[in-house]
């Protein structure tokens, strides 16, 4: 059992999440409701897959911290991932993310939110519980000056979700490890506070 089969087998389910533990079988999150499948995983098969995905060079950090977070693509699916010691040994949550380009239409959301959309500069924050959207809500945004407006958009995330194919306006997506010289708060600052 290795990773690209357990988050082809949470999409091919149409699992919005998937968790991992070890002792425990792999638990898919199915419109709400968590369904475990399979037998349960070896602590020793959850350490590998961690050390694997986080990699070599952040291993000690992961160590440390006990706790990372990061995107990539599994299996052919975006996902944001966290790796999390837990009291059975390496824990994942693992959410899958949307494989298309979020638009206000396609979501649902009022057309009022385009309004967020037109101002040159300032602040947009969304918030609210798990799943509940938040994620989807500002690609959507995000999305519509892409597709509006030639303007250059910063988005800082930790992770990286949404990429963005550029139409009009170009976009840069900063996380923890994004250059410094550009005023994102990078690994040498030792955290996202504004400087």
């Amino acid at each position: 059992m290795d990773l690209e089969t357990l988050v082809s087998l949470a999409q091919s389910n149409g699992a919005s999440d998937l968790h991992l533990e070890a002792g425990l079988p792999a638990a898919l999150r199915i419109r709400g409701a968590l369904r475990t499948t399979g037998e349960p995983l070896e602590a020793k098969l959850l350490l590998d897959i961690a050390r694997a995905t986080i990699g070599e060079t952040h291993w000690p950090a992961f160590l440390e911290q006990r706790s990372a977070d990061l995107s990539k693509t599994i299996a052919g699916v975006r996902c944001r991932l966290n790796i999390l010691q837990t009291s059975r040994g390496v824990g994942f949550a693992i959410r899958l993310l949307a494989t298309f380009q979020a638009t206000v239409e396609k979501l649902n959301l009022h057309p009022d939110l385009k309004k967020l959309t037109v101002p040159a500069n300032g602040l947009v924050l969304v918030s609210g519980p798990t799943g509940s959207g938040k994620s989807s809500t500002l690609a959507a945004l995000i999305q519509e000056i892409n597709l509006t407006d030639t303007r250059h958009i910063l988005t800082v995330e930790s992770p990286i979700e949404y990429t963005f194919r550029p139409r009009r306006a170009y976009q840069r997506a900063a996380d923890e490890k994004s250059c410094r010289r550009w005023g994102e708060c990078g690994r040498r600052a030792g955290s996202w506070a504004v400087e």
